[in-house]
């Protein structure tokens, strides 16, 4: 077990860079040529597309690996349900919040970029009563989140062996020497699951307003195997030790892999194109852990406090990159210049906001899941 003078650090820096990168996604989404997204700018800037597409690739498949390696670290010092209703409270309160105070509003600044005041306000209240994804928005994580953490608390609960049992040392000293061999194997799982089992969601019918846009069944599909891959890597000591490696043919899966996927993605057919995005986002996550292991496995207090304000900047940055982006609108202003610049102002009132809601004990409650003082430490 990892106590906490072993504590490896680096997992925490991880999942705070990869919501903080939700940021720049988000912006580069706002700013993409020639497209749409729930704000409208007007105008673009050439790359964007292509940079919110590498993002979007890796960045929920890398958080869910690091999630469930959370979620085996901490089963293995708390009682499942416990641990579950943690999670509902950490998670869940703040979802319920964000549903009926942020997203809300969002979705009003969202439409009078798009519309005239009076035809606004009649999409906002049309949308409001009608569309289920209009009320989830950038939070739909946290519903799959919630899912998976439930099924992995229930599972340990009747099978207690999982909160601190491992892979038989056989496998996982076998999957370590034979690191690339094994890799190739996980993803050609995760890739034939990508691709059949979300197209089966679809063939059958599910692409409706209750299953996808409120139950994000589809999603959870999609982030299944990345979760139960972190999962394994915390009941896999060898294994897990060298990913933790930078490997050379991984970094050159992860290069080619993605330059493939962005060449032809909108070229081949779903299935084609969900597998070679696995196969990318498998080879960038690892490269992630390797690199964030090497650089971030120290106590660095910048990295701690933003470790501690990424989830409020999460639940913030995309309403205040929406309403940035409207007032932006009639600026005089190259868009480059906008898009960088609500980068920062969006950051930077996330984590002010993150200060405030700090010296409340209510609205920490409320946004943050605590029911502690932030200053003690939290095992989230």
């Amino acid at each position: 077990m990892t106590t906490q003078s072993q504590r490896e650090h680096f997992w925490d820096a991880l999942r705070a860079f990869l919501m903080l990168l939700g940021i720049p996604y988000h912006v580069a989404l706002s700013y993409q040529p020639g497209q749409d997204f729930i704000v409208h700018s007007g105008e673009g800037v050439r790359g964007f597309s292509e940079l919110a597409e590498g993002l979007h690739l890796f960045r929920m498949p890398a958080f869910f690996v690091v999630a469930g390696y959370f979620a085996m670290l901490l089963l293995a010092r708390r009682e499942p349900m416990a641990w579950l209703r943690g999670r509902f409270v950490r998670l869940g309160l703040p979802f319920l919040t964000c549903i009926v105070t942020l997203v809300p509003a969002m979705n009003l600044v969202c439409e009078l970029s798009n519309l005239p005041a009076q035809e606004a306000l009649r999409s906002w209240r049309e949308n409001s009563l009608t569309s289920g994804g209009y009320w989830v928005r950038h939070l739909w994580f946290i519903v799959v989140l919630l899912y998976l953490s439930s099924a992995t608390a229930l599972l340990a609960r009747r099978v207690p062996r999982l909160r601190s049992g491992f892979l038989p040392h056989a496998i996982d000293s076998w999957a370590a020497r034979h690191f690339v061999l094994t890799l190739g194997g996980l993803g050609l799982l995760v890739g034939l699951w990508e691709a059949f089992a979300l197209e089966a969601f679809y063939r059958i019918g599910l692409a409706t307003m209750v299953p996808q846009q409120i139950l994000r069944l589809d999603e959870t599909i999609i982030y299944l195997p990345w979760f139960t891959l972190g999962c394994v890597l915390g009941r896999a000591r060898s294994f897990r030790e060298r990913t933790m490696r930078v490997s050379l043919p991984v970094v050159l899966v992860a290069i080619a892999g993605t330059a493939l996927w962005l060449a032809v993605h909108k070229e081949v057919t779903p299935m084609t194109e969900r597998f070679i995005g696995t196969i990318a986002a498998l080879a960038t996550t690892l490269v992630l852990i390797a690199v964030a292991r090497t650089l971030l496995d120290r106590p660095i207090v910048l990295v701690r406090r933003l470790t501690d304000a990424s989830f409020v900047i999460y639940l913030f940055h995309l309403p205040l990159i929406a309403l940035f982006v409207w007032l932006a609108q009639p600026l005089p202003v190259p868009p480059l210049a906008k898009a960088m610049a609500i980068m920062a102002l969006s950051f930077g009132a996330s984590y002010a906001i993150w200060l405030g809601i700090g010296r409340m004990r209510a609205m920490s409650l409320l946004f943050e899941g605590l029911t502690v003082p932030r200053r003690a430490p939290l095992a989230t």
